[in-house]
């Protein structure tokens, strides 16, 4: 048995694999839309391949894909936690986040995460295992849209975000794998405007592949100097924030584009006017909104977020600077899965 993952392969790896073992190509886009548009994970339901091919298929490949393990609802946001559990018996997880206008997906690409910066749980209360292959990264998309179908939420997942568990830059290969299923347009055909990455600052590859894809890009800065960044996000030391800054220059943004800066809010920390200035400063030649998010605190960086009257401060310098700035109220605190929580409480 060859037992390959048929939801690990792109469409053209799919074409390739079919072609030699004798079938024809267009099989792929037959078994792509069972699996993506008909919700199917059975080959014996596919039932316009033919039946040769749905034996084939059952015999030597396979739609594993990670499965709910727990679920956690925070009534106060309409948001929902899973723990998910994949074939090798490892838990990651993911955040749905509920809105009038739109259905949030944030999903890992990690068992852990290799960072450490000091604020993050995911990188400090868990141990780094490995990435997750693209069956696993596609699979939480498919498996919660399942559960979105099955539990009658009447939403429609719209939105992807690549802030769970890891670092997607450090994970590339299957991070695009899943980002051809999710916007090619024969299979879920999701918009690129709707679709976010998030980078703690790895240099290598970056403007290359938000170019390629089209994404949007979210930057977690969270400190404007590099004494400081690399205090609390070691990867720093080996990324420069001022080699970053020039890499992002050669990101290709269109008229309506930006780069979103994610700042985390640290009482007495890196919320003074100072450290605002020094933000502005260091953004100046780049088109931005930034995100100022309250901290929430975790056991292993038990810091206080800054207070409503700081943030408002430090927002409204930012504004009179004709910056774009938003404060993000963490969907998923209550059921610890928001910004930084993401440490596998069961």
């Amino acid at each position: 048995m060859t037992n390959i993952n048929i939801l690990n392969l792109s469409k053209i790896e799919l074409e390739a694999l079919l072609s030699s073992i004798g079938e024809q190509k267009f099989r792929a886009s037959q078994i792509l839309n069972w699996i993506y548009q008909k919700n199917t994970l059975d080959f014996d339901l596919m039932l316009n391949l033919p039946e040769h091919l749905r034996t084939k298929l059952k015999e030597n490949y396979n739609l594993i894909l990670p499965q709910i393990y727990k679920t956690n609802i925070s009534k106060q946001d309409n948001s929902y936690k899973f723990l998910l559990k994949t074939q090798d018996n490892n838990l990651i997880e993911s955040i749905l986040m509920l809105e009038k206008d739109r259905t949030t997906l944030c999903v890992s690409c990690m068992i852990g995460c290799p960072l450490k910066c000091k604020f993050c749980a995911s990188g400090n209360e868990l141990k780094f295992k490995r990435n997750l292959n693209s069956s696993e990264i596609i699979g939480q998309f498919i498996e919660i849209q399942n559960f979105i179908i099955k539990n009658n939420l009447s939403k429609k997942i719209t939105n992807i975000v690549f802030m769970g568990m890891g670092e997607p830059l450090l994970n590339l290969e299957n991070i695009e794998k899943t980002l051809e299923i999710l916007t090619s347009p024969d299979i879920l055909g999701l918009s690129k405007s709707r679709i976010t990455v998030s980078t703690a600052g790895i240099i290598k590859g970056l403007s290359n592949f938000i170019n390629k894809w089209g994404v949007k890009l979210a930057v977690s800065l969270h400190f404007p100097t590099e004494e400081q960044r690399s205090e609390f996000m070691p990867i720093n030391k080996i990324n420069l924030l001022s080699n970053l800054i020039i890499e992002l220059k050669k990101i290709n943004l269109n008229k309506r584009d930006y780069i979103t800066i994610e700042y985390l809010m640290l009482k007495n920390i890196n919320d003074s006017l100072d450290h605002a200035k020094k933000l502005v400063n260091l953004l100046s030649t780049l088109k931005v909104k930034i995100n100022l998010i309250p901290y929430n605190p975790v056991s292993v960086f038990p810091e206080l977020p800054s207070s409503e009257q700081q943030i408002n401060l430090f927002a409204n310098y930012l504004k009179s600077k004709n910056i774009f700035v938003s404060v993000r109220r963490s969907k998923g605190q209550e059921s610890q899965g928001a910004c930084g929580q993401f440490a596998l409480k069961e």
